[in-house]
């Protein structure tokens, strides 16, 4: 290959790289302006308000999504991302095993009632993106209390369903108990789940135990 077509080649690669960029960050863009158009509207925004909120025409939003279930598909991953990144740090608290669900759950509520609309549309398109992470963190905690295992998925996954749906029906009837009351009475049920695991397994875990989380690096 000569000289000039050497100078074409790179040309053309930087070309397709800098479209590249331009195509994700256009694809943010629209999927921020769908998130405040959802926190504004409700998990009914249509394509409209968020063409709005991106300062697009609506034909524009097409171009970089499929269809508009593409873009609702990406905007419940995002929203999921950003409710799991805001109960992480509960993730890895120390204390016994009913304190720790209780700030997990506490940090859950604490971000619906900041983002009620996101997470309504998370709760609807996204709701089980967080079962990995969850099952990690309790493998964490259990290595702590010396069992080797991973809670199932699906229990998991029923855990994840059953706040969603109470904390959803919350959102539409708040004068039925405060938050307080609210995060108490999930957090003992998710326990109450939780007990009936390793009780089902023959090794209950004691509820007045102190866990520190303990990762693979710590083994």
């Amino acid at each position: 290959m000569n000289e000039a077509a050497t100078r074409r080649d790179t040309i053309a690669a930087r070309r397709a790289g800098r479209g590249a960029d331009e195509r994700a960050r256009r694809r943010e863009q629209i999927v921020h302006a769908a998130v405040r158009a959802i926190e504004e509207h409700g998990s009914g925004a249509g394509l409209g308000a968020v063409a709005d909120q991106a300062g697009l025409p609506r034909p524009h939003v097409y171009r970089h999504f499929a269809s508009k279930d593409d873009l609702d598909q990406e905007v419940a991953r995002f929203a999921a991302r950003l409710l799991s990144a805001w109960i992480r740090p509960a993730l890895t608290a120390s204390g016994t095993p009913p304190k720790v669900v209780h700030g997990i759950i506490g940090r859950v509520l604490e971000w619906a009632v900041d983002h009620p609309n996101l997470y309504r549309f998370r709760a609807r398109l996204g709701q089980f993106a967080a079962v990995p992470e969850l099952s990690r963190a309790g493998v964490a905690y259990l290595r702590a209390a010396g069992y080797d295992m991973r809670p199932p998925a699906h229990v998991v996954a029923g855990v994840i369903g059953m706040v969603d749906a109470s904390i959803l029906w919350w959102l539409d009837h708040p004068e039925e108990m405060d938050i307080a009351a609210l995060t108490d009475r999930l957090a003992a049920q998710v326990w109450l789940i939780l007990a009936d695991l390793l009780d089902h397994i023959g090794r209950p875990l004691d509820p007045a135990n102190e866990l520190t989380p303990v990762d693979d690096a710590g083994r």
